[in-house]
C-alpha cells in the first residue's frame, strides 16, 4: 500500500527522511503556478532559488539574452526582477531560462533536493503529474505533499490544492495509507471540486493578489487539471518532463 504524507508548510520539511521518497511542492498562490506556466510559455528552463542574493549571483553565469529574473519577497516585487504574476510573463519568458526567487514556493523546492523525484504541482497540471508518478512509483515509495504555506503560516490554497492531488492519487491507486492533513485537505477539496475560485479568493493569499489587480491570475491558476505537461525538478532546474537537459548554461 501506498504511503501518502501531507505536510502543511514548507517548515515542516524534514530532509533526512526525503531520501529515496517522492515529494510533490505546492505553492498554488503563486510559485509553482508560475513554474508551469513560464514551461507552457515556452521558458527553456526555470531555475528556483531561495534568495534574491542567489538569483542575481546565478544570474551571472548565463547571457544577459538567454535568461530573465523573476521573484518575489513577502508579495512584493523585487526591484529589478519580473512579477510572478503569469499574467505579466507571458511575452518574456519564451527561449529564455528562467531564475525565480520567491517567499515560499522555490524554498520549498530547494528544501526537499534530498528526493528521489520532486514535482512542482499545482491546480493546473495536477492529473498529469500523478499519472506520471503512479506509472513510475516504486514498491515501498511514499509520496510527500508539501504545501508551501506563507512565512511558516498554513495556506489555505495550498491545502486545497493538496487534497486534489489526495484525491486523484486514490482515483489511481485504490487504497492508500493517508495520514490526518492528507484526509482532511481531500475532504475539503471535495465538498466543492469546482469552487476552487471562491475558495481562493477569501485566502490571505487570494485576497491580496486581488487587491493588486489580478484577480484574472487567479481564475486562470484554479482551473483544474488543464495542463498536460508533467515539470519535473531535477539538478537545480525545473523542465518539462521529456526535454531534460535542453537549456543551455553559459559557464
Amino acid at each position: 500500500m501506498t504511503h501518502v504524507h501531507v505536510l502543511l508548510k514548507k517548515e515542516e520539511i524534514e530532509p533526512e527522511k526525503l531520501a529515496g521518497e517522492i515529494v510533490i511542492v505546492l505553492d498554488v498562490l503563486l510559485a509553482t503556478s508560475t513554474i508551469a506556466f513560464a514551461l507552457s510559455y515556452g521558458a527553456k528552463a526555470v531555475i528556483p532559488v531561495s534568495s534574491e542574493e542567489e538569483a542575481i549571483k546565478l544570474s551571472t553565469n548565463y547571457h544577459p539574452d538567454d535568461f530573465i529574473l523573476v521573484g518575489e519577497k513577502e508579495g512584493r516585487v523585487i526591484d529589478g526582477f519580473l512579477s510572478p504574476n503569469p499574467s505579466l510573463l507571458k511575452s518574456f519568458v519564451q527561449g529564455k531560462v528562467v531564475i525565480l526567487a520567491t517567499t515560499n514556493g522555490t524554498v520549498a523546492l530547494n528544501r526537499s533536493e534530498g528526493a528521489e523525484m520532486i514535482y512542482p504541482a499545482c491546480l493546473r497540471n495536477g492529473e498529469a503529474v500523478i499519472e506520471d508518478i503512479t506509472t513510475h512509483l516504486n514498491p515501498g515509495q511514499k509520496i510527500i505533499i508539501v504545501c508551501s504555506g506563507s512565512s511558516n503560516q498554513f495556506c489555505l490554497e495550498d491545502f486545497y490544492g493538496a487534497g486534489y492531488l489526495v484525491s486523484c492519487l486514490r482515483e489511481k491507486l485504490g487504497v492508500i495509507s493517508i495520514n490526518d492533513a492528507g484526509i482532511a485537505a481531500e475532504a475539503l477539496f471535495l465538498t466543492d471540486k469546482q469552487g476552487g475560485y471562491d475558495l481562493l479568493i477569501e485566502s490571505a493569499v487570494g485576497r491580496f493578489i486581488i487587491d493588486h489587480g489580478f484577480e484574472e491570475d487567479v481564475r486562470e491558476v484554479v482551473q483544474v487539471g488543464v495542463d498536460l505537461d508533467v515539470p519535473i525538478y531535477q539538478n537545480k532546474k525545473i523542465f518539462r518532463k521529456g526535454v531534460v537537459g535542453s537549456e543551455t548554461n553559459q559557464t
